[in-house]
């Protein structure tokens, strides 16, 4: 009796509500009476199934365009009583950045047995378990760095440079410029920046704290994986559900989302390349927000970047640079004051543009630790031209006053010279974004008011549950600017960072030159904004797209500091104040 199969099918049936869902369909159907009656059915049912959940990860080892490791992601996916294989996206790594340890924590991950099994039918709409799974495993495999102990050495004033001789038989700082393990700084408090120090009458000696100061480390080969893998969940996620990445990761604050304004380095100078000054590493153009919501300004542009590659055919002392471009795509001038860079910006943008229209604003990238003396404690911005950091914040101050244009500095001092950089937002900060692209300096509490605008980017490998973490931390704490980049030849979101600009609601894109390898990933990111844009200008409005004028947060010190010159401001002023571009 048991047997029969039409007691089995009834069964069966009645194990579920399919029947009665069934009849509640197709009285739909007759109500609707639509044309294409698979489709209504298959639309009313595509939303019920079970959730799509991860087979199994696949990572293909592959070559790059340089020759560099790259690593293929992809995910086989069991949907709908059936499994398809989903592409995700190619990281790829410079060979040039890749040492034996990176590459030996590369290949450690990459054939990790528990890495290929670690999603084994997980939700692949579950994010915030996938990612914790992938920092776990983070946790498992990062190698710490390790920590060189705080010495002390005499230090005997003799100027306003605070020269340092550290005199310690553990520790050797060379006598040239160079990144040495560690580097002597004079301790100082936090949270305010005090007046350049005046030249003492006598000797004294005085004990100075040598503190560990390299540029923050970036994440090893391996790690780049974790954030490509979580990167990879959602944009299969966005196609499963036949959405946009962007609107995927769409945070709740952003209630309008914009385009990010690109930043974009044009020329490329520094202590390797021809020419005397040494401190800026990169000159760069940033589109206003009254012209990036066309696509004339990247018309304008390459137009420029052609002015200049012509202007270097005749240029005075060039040798054979006519076409040539850094690794980071740039051109290079032969440059004897950091000044010199900015004029020839100017001069080639109002070639150009014209004087009338405002296309674009300028901003500039300093290479702190390329330039720093290390052993006299002072920036070398020419040749034989040195200057203390409270020295170096007020000529920063001289070039923003006389190039109004210039709304961005990035990197303007070491991590360690936190008074300094604190002196800088004072002056400047009610007229320019001042920012870095190390980490340190919002992640700890008493770098709070040094900068008024965050540069995010994927280093230390963060999971994509980690980046939106990270944008509501800072969004909670003080409502800066926010801007995103990817480390140079760290290609691991690549096109993908247009969508994660544009859903966290950052304020500016950090993008590579346009005229190397990077080039072409700027390009399609560009055609991807573009794309975001006019999807955003038929889903919401046209003015949705547009981002909204430059706002200043002025960060004033918390010290008193007699010797600056500040802007007029009104007595009720607060300590951080907004101040809008005119």
């Amino acid at each position: 009796m048991f047997d029969d199969p039409r007691t089995k099918a009834r069964t069966f049936l009645e194990s579920s509500s399919i029947v009665s869902e069934l009849e509640d369909v197709l009285n739909l159907l007759i109500d609707e009476k639509p044309d294409d009656l698979h489709g209504f059915l298959a639309n009313h049912f595509l939303h019920q199934s079970k959730q799509p959940q991860i087979a199994s990860l696949i990572l293909k080892r592959l070559t790059g365009p340089a020759g560099e490791p790259a690593v293929h992601i992809d995910l086989t996916v069991a949907l709908r009583n059936r499994s398809q294989r989903y592409n995700g996206l190619t990281v790829n790594l410079s060979s040039g950045k890749l040492n034996a340890q990176t590459m030996k924590d590369y290949e450690t991950f990459v054939n990790s047995p528990s890495l290929a099994t670690i999603f084994n039918r997980v939700d692949l709409f579950d994010h915030t378990t996938i990612d914790e799974l992938l920092a776990n495993f983070r946790s498992e495999h990062v190698h710490e760095v390790p920590k060189v102990p705080k010495v002390t050495a005499p230090l005997e004033p003799e100027s306003s440079t605070s020269e340092i001789i550290a005199e310690v038989s553990t520790l050797k700082l060379p006598a040239t410029k160079q990144k040495p393990v560690v580097s002597p700084a004079v301790v100082v408090k936090t949270g305010g920046a005090p007046p350049p120090s005046q030249k003492r009458t006598t000797k004294e000696i005085q004990p100075v704290e040598v503190i560990p100061d390299e540029p923050e480390p970036s994440s090893f080969a391996g790690q780049l994986l974790i954030t490509g893998i979580s990167l990879a969940c959602r944009l299969i996620t966005a196609e499963i559900q036949q959405s946009n990445l962007y609107r995927l990761i769409q945070l709740p604050s952003v209630t309008n989302p914009a385009i990010p304004l690109p930043i974009i380095p044009i020329l490329q100078s520094g202590p390797t390349y021809p020419g005397k000054q040494s401190i800026v590493k990169y000159y760069m153009l940033i589109p206003t927000p009254d012209v990036v919501h066309n696509e004339e300004w990247i018309f304008k542009l390459h137009s420029i970047i052609q002015n200049l590659r012509d202007s270097l055919t005749t240029a005075k002392g060039a040798i054979l640079q006519a076409g040539y471009s850094t690794d980071d795509g740039c051109l290079v001038y032969s440059m004897d004051k950091p000044e010199q860079g900015l004029d020839i910006l100017q001069n080639a943008v109002n070639t150009v543009c014209g004087t009338k229209e405002h296309w674009f604003d300028y901003g500039i990238q300093m290479g702190p630790y390329e330039a720093y003396d290390y052993t006299n404690g002072v920036y070398e911005t020419m040749a034989g031209v040195t200057k203390s950091p409270d020295e170096l914040a007020d000529t920063y101050t001289e070039w923003i006053n006389a190039y109004p244009r210039c709304i961005m500095i990035i990197d303007p001092f070491r991590h360690a010279d936190k008074p300094a950089l604190s002196r800088l937002c004072h002056r400047v900060s009610n007229r320019c974004y001042v920012t870095s692209t190390d980490t340190r300096r919002y992640q700890y509490n008493d770098d709070n008011d040094t900068t008024n605008c965050h540069l995010i980017n994927l280093d230390n490998a963060p999971t994509v549950t980690e980046l939106i973490q990270r944008v509501n931390t800072l969004r909670e704490t003080h409502d800066y600017a926010l801007g995103l980049f990817e480390r140079d030849h760290h290609e691991v979101a690549q096109v993908h960072l247009a969508d994660l600009a544009v859903g966290f609601g950052c304020r500016f894109l950090k993008l590579p030159g346009l005229l190397s390898l990077g080039g072409q990933t700027t390009s399609v990111i560009l055609q991807r904004l573009s794309i975001i844009r006019d999807e955003l200008q038929m889903d919401d409005s046209e003015q949705s797209a547009r981002p909204k004028q430059h706002e200043f947060i002025h960060i004033r010190s918390t010290l008193d500091i007699p010797d600056l010159e500040m802007p007029p401001t009104s007595t009720n002023t607060k300590n951080k104040d907004k101040k809008k571009r005119p």
